[in-house]
């Protein structure tokens, strides 16, 4: 029978990831529900905490593509707290300069004091890329040269993106350490398909051992089924988790009362407005 205890995190991948995300124009659209930025934060929040709770010495970064240009928004920290509050006060608008972001990105980690820490960088590519395929495969080399894993998240463009994005990833792969995740618009939600993809999961599956530990837990495991998160090893990052996810649900169910209160008020008034004509 499996073990049910915790997993060893000394044996864990001891890394430093910086999250670049697409803060464009683009990310107004709402063919990913509530809009691209909303579910895209939604998904910096699964990442920066199943990260940093994976190894204790693992810190997260992160930073904005577009806008006024490439800005860091949170210097590499093990602090999950600091990365969610920060993100939410990111603001739209502009054009996604994936390149530059990417190279800040690798200059941040260069400087991470602990130099053991493997180096990743989690990019979300949500607007048509503007670069073209050559410059793309150019930087994919630098990085693998430096040792410089990377995952991607295509979503919004993504077919548009797809050519380009398998160029970049297989510049930068080394032994499958990097990965592309594409998840088109539909009823799912972004950070749910991530949750089962490797770049949670992680290269030694260790999202995977966390998220089984869950599953015979009475109760209180029933909120983290399928989650890479083990309610008893880190309770307050799972109560985080769990705030955000009743939130999330509280603001869909507010939306989705708001248009029926819309739907009824409008019968209403033209009922009334049907009484007046024949009185």
């Amino acid at each position: 029978a499996p073990s049910s205890g915790p997993p060893d995190l000394r044996s864990m991948v001891l890394e430093a990831s910086f999250l670049c995300i697409d803060n464009s124009d683009y990310m107004r659209n709402g063919d990913h529900a509530p809009s691209r930025m909303e579910a895209q934060l939604d998904a910096v929040n699964l990442l920066s905490g199943a990260k940093t709770q994976s190894n204790p010495e693992n810190v997260v970064g992160l930073l904005s593509t577009a806008g006024r240009g490439v800005e860091v928004q949170v210097a590499l920290t093990g602090d999950v707290g600091q990365v969610l509050s920060l993100s939410h006060g990111i603001k739209i608008g502009g054009n996604a300069n994936l390149s530059a972001g990417i190279q800040v990105a690798q200059l941040s980690l260069k400087h991470r004091q602990n130099k053991n820490q493997r180096q990743r960088i989690i990019v979300f590519v949500g607007s048509p890329v503007q670069e073209e395929e050559a410059a793309l495969v150019k930087l994919g080399k630098k990085l693998k040269k430096n040792s410089v894993a990377m995952d991607i998240i295509n979503f919004g463009e993504e077919a548009e993106n797809a050519a380009k994005l398998e160029a970049l990833l297989n510049a930068v792969n080394s032994d499958d350490n990097s990965h592309l995740v594409t998840v088109p618009p539909g009823p799912h939600v972004l950070s749910d398909i991530l949750l089962s993809s490797p770049i949670v999961q992680g290269e030694d599956g260790a999202g995977a051992a966390m998220a089984g530990m869950g599953g015979g837990g009475g109760e209180g495991a029933g909120d983290f089924a399928g989650l890479a998160v083990d309610p008893n090893m880190d309770p307050e990052f799972a109560w985080a988790l769990r705030v955000s996810m009743e939130e999330e649900r509280a603001r869909q169910e507010a939306a989705a009362k708001a248009a029926e209160e819309a739907k009824a008020k409008a019968a209403a008034e033209a009922a009334a407005g049907a009484r007046v004509v024949l009185l």
